[in-house]
């Protein structure tokens, strides 16, 4: 029965044929029209060409539009994030004021940008400050006595005369003190040397030190081998707080000006949740090979982010160390600031460079920069450094935290866009000196309590491994300041 309706069915369609001789001319003009070809004249091959080509003109329009749309939304994000962003307490008190008189503090990278308002907030306040800086004074013209004639230029002479004086703090301008010491943290001689002229100025009693300086360049040789990104945020940090930290114990023991001493590092959240491939003990132990010339493999933008988590990890576990010894130990994400240190990356050189996202990228950053100048649309965006310098001091130097070190919550993450730092500006948490802290992730929907405890004992091990892989690594500058 179903042959014989198979069978009936065919013959109506040929009937159907039949009476329509122009059918198969019709079914050809049908299908040329969707290839393009009305007339239906064009081959197969010739068709299925012109195919291929109209697919990939769209495909390049659509993913032209895609990295358009993204970047449209990451400059629509940013003005959202600035919109929202709440105020942050000042540097200086309206009014000055010597709150921090007595107090002796060492920042690195204290020269420029967000380290320079440092140096003068902390200083202006009564702080006695010793900032680490990479260059060193300008030598002295051979034709000095006859340009600097006037008032102006014997200030000027004497400045050049003494290689301690910071650029951008004339001397009366503050309360307590602030002098520079070249600091080179690629070189790990220098941080050695460093740490022994900030010991002497302030003759062994440290309060604060805060690791303010960076590098976004990656990818390149230190004057020790080591690559460039891992040994200027993360192994120089790590080398300054084992050469200072026994003094800042020290000084903690008897009852310093701020309650307790501070370590505070200066880290990227936004980078550190882009890395983390490399960012454990064996990541350690590769970047002491340095980076091996004319070998793939070392994208940039990857070892930057590994720096900040390892430096975060580092933070965690030195809080847990000298929590006992009244030392604070926290990380501060200022956020992206309007200085030169997002300009001076390398990150470009990556292997990505090539690709139609990347050069989009370019493209739309290229139109940017030309429009409204270096930072791009970042120009009405980013924080200017005093607001970021404002974020770093309040956790440095804030009375809030007197009474945390010791109570097992050193180790933390701040940042505004985890809300505001103070009541005063806002916040609304139970605890006060929680405000702005960056809390942890909790569990994912997919994942149950035990699952989630897991990861924190696999995250704490691994802390573990890189703390004693960073001191294996360490070891041959490591010894005790002469």
């Amino acid at each position: 029965t179903s042959a014989a309706s198979d069978s009936s069915r065919a013959m109506g369609k040929a009937k159907e044929l039949r009476k329509r001789p122009n059918a198969k001319k019709d079914a050809q003009k049908a299908v040329g029209k969707i290839f393009g070809d009305p007339t239906g004249k064009k081959t197969e091959a010739e068709l299925e060409e012109e195919f291929n080509k109209k697919v990939e003109l769209w495909c390049g329009r659509i993913i032209r539009g895609v990295f358009m749309s993204y970047s449209l939304f990451g400059a629509l994000a940013s003005a959202f994030e600035w919109a929202t962003r709440p105020d942050m307490p000042p540097l200086v008190p309206i009014g000055g004021g010597d709150d921090l008189a007595g107090v002796n503090a060492i920042v690195t990278g204290g020269c420029g940008g967000m380290g320079l308002e440092l140096t003068r907030g902390l200083a202006m306040r009564g702080a006695n400050v010793v900032a680490g800086c990479r260059a060193p004074k300008p030598p002295l013209p051979d034709d000095a006595d006859a340009d600097f004639g006037s008032s102006s230029g014997d200030e000027l002479l004497d400045s050049l005369l003494d290689p301690t004086t910071i650029e951008g703090i004339p001397e009366g301008s503050v309360r307590g003190s602030a002098v520079r010491h070249e600091l080179d943290l690629e070189d790990f001689s220098s941080v050695r040397t460093f740490a022994a002229k900030a010991l002497a100025e302030h003759e062994g009693k440290v309060d604060v030190l805060i690791h303010a300086a960076g590098s976004m360049r990656a990818c390149e040789n230190t004057t020790d081998g080591f690559e460039s990104a891992t040994q200027v945020n993360y192994l120089s940090p790590v080398l300054l707080n084992r050469l200072v930290a026994p003094r800042l114990a020290e000084r903690a023991g008897s009852t310093p000006p701020l309650g307790n001493a501070r370590v505070v590092h200066v880290t990227c959240s936004s980078a550190a949740s882009m890395g983390g491939k490399g960012a454990d003990a064996d990541g350690v132990l590769l970047a002491s090979d340095g980076v091996k010339p004319r070998k793939k493999g070392c994208d940039p933008g990857s070892r930057y982010a590994d720096s900040k988590i390892l430096l975060e990890r580092h933070t965690r576990v030195l809080a847990r160390k000298f929590d006992k010894k009244n030392v604070l130990v926290a990380a501060v994400d200022p956020g992206d600031m309007l200085t030169d240190y997002v300009l001076k990356a390398n990150w470009r050189r990556g292997g990505m460079r090539y690709h139609p996202a990347a050069i989009v990228s370019w493209a739309v950053g290229k139109m940017s920069t030309t429009a409204f100048g270096p930072h791009g649309f970042g120009s009405f965006t980013k924080r200017q450094p005093e607001r970021g310098a404002s974020a770093v001091a309040h956790v440095a130097v804030g009375d809030v935290f007197r009474n945390v070190a010791g109570t097992g919550r050193g180790g933390a993450v701040f940042s505004d866009r985890a809300g505001a730092f103070t009541r005063a500006t806002g916040c609304a948490r139970e605890i006060e000196d929680e405000c702005g802290v960056v809390k942890p992730p909790g569990p994912r929907r997919s994942e149950d309590a035990r699952t989630h405890e897991a990861k924190a004992r696999r995250r704490d091990e691994t802390d573990s491994e890189v703390w004693k892989m960073t001191s294996k690594v360490l070891a041959p500058w490591s010894g005790e300041l002469e």
